[in-house]
């Protein structure tokens, strides 16, 4: 929610975003017309009685519950009389403006096409604030109004005034919906205002503003509605009403009531005479009028310091300002992104929040959809997840706000809180964008100062192989135990044996920095910064695939056929680890993760990748008991790929096999 001037009320960015698209209708009570000098409609009817001699009913009594009975009663008394004083107490000039032309900017329509405006109130202070207002034009006063319509052919685009516009003093003022008699007429009997209430509510957003929850004229307004949705057969969703709710003292009043009438407050202290709410209304209209200069000002004045030093207003119309405006083309991301030195890093935990704060929203509403029939909210748009979708998503177009943020995250590479956010996603099943991907290698080929930790880590996130990123695959197990007894001697088999067990690197936060203080870490090691490990692709379906092959009569065949592709998995495995800088010829993870290279019981409950080694020699002992020459070739080619676990493997095969001599096996020793 964006505020628009410091310390002033919060703005749902939903409204903030129908206005701009023309979706929005404004409604003025008394309330907005108090501030330039007149009475409320209650401080109205006072004025008459008094004017007229009457006494006025003692405050507390029920009889103020209904001010409009109060004044069709007077009229009865005094059928003229009444009119003449509601007309001269009206008939006033204003005492200021600022807050009807601040009303006037945000109800004219984007590119100067005319506005919407609708007015309870009978004063004409809208004309004193914009000259040159023509009747049947630009303004309507009831019961002659237009249809509120939103189309190309016809489209409604004036000031309408609901309950008549006042005419001079010396007229009757007859047509004004002034008593309960008027209101009837207006709502039931002729149900002119009833009607254009009932179609404007359906075609647009309506806010209100100058009103109070027992205000009666709102609740002729809101009831119009309300019997309109009951009897009507087909009854379509819409979003909820606005409106602005003064409170005093520390706490706001409770929203249920608002909500019961499918109307959303927006509470703001009401202290020295509703100054938030009109200084709120002229910095929105500012705002809309001169958006581009406001936002490029605010976000270079308020991005520079990291988020927890400032205002929580600045930092949510900070939040707003980038991500709370899908129609600005992406211009306040890039303006973030273009400062120098880059915002803080800690800008991307509040810009993430606001992204959990927004899919929890629409899980809960698409949990009510469901549960009354209705259609499903539209979905709302996450930058963030854009930038790092789920993997199988990975090459999709992203937009403006995404792409603008960029140049602000490749300028953070160097940031331990970047890299664990990453890591996260990651976590998640996500993967980077394929546009921030070559953001990211395009940095990496043009810095010199990154330490050489940070950079092996980008260079596996920017990693355009499979082999980087885990991708969510929830069917590779499906047919393998039908393949393992009918057909495991075709190439298909081979293929999807590959598959199910085709290593992957992934990161996961580093235990060094949670060890030890931050200030350890300087990011010249990748342990600094992420812990890597290598995953098998259907790693979760591993312990399934080995219990179905230990009963197969064939298995022992099965994996001699394939010595060369599990071999070729298991180097796979340690190259990822190299990559990592953790597998070399003189150390790998096999040391720790398989104490044993044989079966053994003390392998169990280590990384699942380690289990190719249990493959590997099942179907190797099987070769060794059946054709010597080809056990002797694959020793050999376990001792030409240059990682520890390889070498393990070679001392292990040979001391088994009796096809080595003892001199061969002495010589495989030492120079293992």
């Amino acid at each position: 929610m964006p505020t628009f001037v410091p310390n002033g009320i919060f703005v749902p960015d939903r409204l903030v975003q129908e206005l701009e698209d023309d979706r929005v209708v404004i409604f003025c009570g008394a309330g907005i017309s108090m501030g330039a000098g007149l009475p409320s409609y209650t401080g109205l009817v006072e004025h008459c009685y008094n004017e007229l001699g009457v006494p006025l009913p003692k405050k507390r009594s029920i009889e103020w519950q209904w001010p409009d009975r109060m004044l069709g009663a007077l009229e009865s008394r005094f059928p003229v009389e009444m009119r003449r004083v509601v007309a001269e107490r009206l008939d006033r000039d204003p005492t200021d403006l600022e807050m009807h032309r601040a009303i006037l900017d945000l109800a004219g329509l984007r590119g100067g096409n005319g506005m919407r405006l609708v007015t309870t109130n009978y004063d004409t202070f809208f004309e004193h604030a914009q000259s040159g207002l023509l009747l049947g034009r630009d303004y309507h006063s009831g019961p002659v109004l237009p249809i509120p319509r939103n189309d190309r052919i016809v489209s409604w685009k004036s000031i309408a005034y609901l309950h008549g516009r006042l005419a001079p003093v010396n007229e009757a003022n007859d047509h004004l919906v002034l008593t309960s008699a008027d209101f009837g007429r207006a709502y039931l009997t002729d149900a002119w205002a009833a009607r254009f209430i009932a179609r404007l509510f359906s075609e647009f957003t309506v806010l209100f503003v100058g009103y109070s929850l027992n205000d009666p004229v709102l609740r002729y307004m809101t009831d119009a509605f309300a019997a309109e949705e009951v009897s009507s057969r087909v009854r379509a969703p819409r979003g909820p009403a606005y409106i602005f709710v003064p409170y005093r003292g520390r706490e706001a009043q409770d929203p249920q009531p608002w909500r019961e009438r499918n109307i959303e407050p927006i509470f703001y202290n009401q202290m020295r005479n509703h100054v938030h709410l009109k200084r709120t209304l002229i910095g929105w209209a500012k705002a809309r009028h001169d958006y581009l200069s406001r936002t490029r000002v605010m976000i270079s004045r308020t991005a520079p310091h990291p988020p927890e030093s400032q205002h929580p207003s600045d930092v949510a119309n900070l939040v707003w300002a980038i991500a709370g405006r899908p129609d600005d083309e992406g211009y306040g991301a890039r303006i973030f992104a273009s400062l120098d030195p880059p915002p803080p890093i800690e800008w991307l935990s509040v810009l993430s929040r606001h992204e959990e704060r927004l899919l929890k929203k629409y899980r809960e509403a698409v949990d009510v959809a469901r549960r009354e029939g209705a259609e499903n909210p539209t979905v709302p748009t996450l930058h963030l997840d854009e930038l790092f979708p789920m993997a199988n998503g990975d090459f999709a177009q992203i937009g403006q706000t995404a792409r603008g943020l960029v140049p602000w995250i490749t300028a953070q590479l160097n940031s331990f809180q970047l890299a664990e956010w990453v890591i996260e996603r990651l976590r998640d099943g996500r993967r980077a964008n394929w546009i921030l991907r070559q953001a990211i290698r395009s940095r990496l080929a043009g810095e010199s100062a990154l330490g050489a930790g940070f950079v092996q880590f980008w260079r596996i996130v920017s990693a355009e192989g499979e082999w980087a990123h885990m991708r969510p695959n929830s069917f590779l197990h499906y047919g393998l135990e039908a393949m393992l007894q009918d057909e495991p001697d075709t190439p298909w088999a081979t293929q999807e044996l590959a598959t199910v067990f085709r290593p992957v690197l992934t990161l996961k936060r580093s235990f060094y920095r949670r060890l030890y203080d931050d200030n350890e870490a300087d990011g010249e090691q990748l342990a600094h910064i992420a812990d890597a490990e290598v995953k098998l692709r259907g790693e979760n379906y591993i312990d399934s695939f080995t219990s179905v092959l230990a009963k197969q009569p064939h298995a022992d065949d099965f994996l001699a056929a394939r010595i060369d592709v599990l071999t070729e998995l298991l180097r796979e495995a340690l190259t990822l680890y190299a990559i990592a800088g953790e597998a070399s010829s003189e150390y790998d993870p096999t040391i720790i993760q398989r104490p044993s290279i044989e079966p053994h019981s003390q392998n169990r409950n280590y990384e699942r990748w380690t289990v190719l080694f249990d493959l590997i020699w099942q179907g190797w002992r099987h070769i060794d008991l059946a054709d010597g020459t080809h056990s002797r070739e694959c020793v050999a080619r376990w001792r030409r790929i240059p990682y520890l676990g390889f070498r393990r493997l070679s001392i292990a095969a040979v001391n088994a096999s009796g096809h080595f001599t003892p001199e061969e096996k002495l010589e495989v020793l030492l120079n293992a």
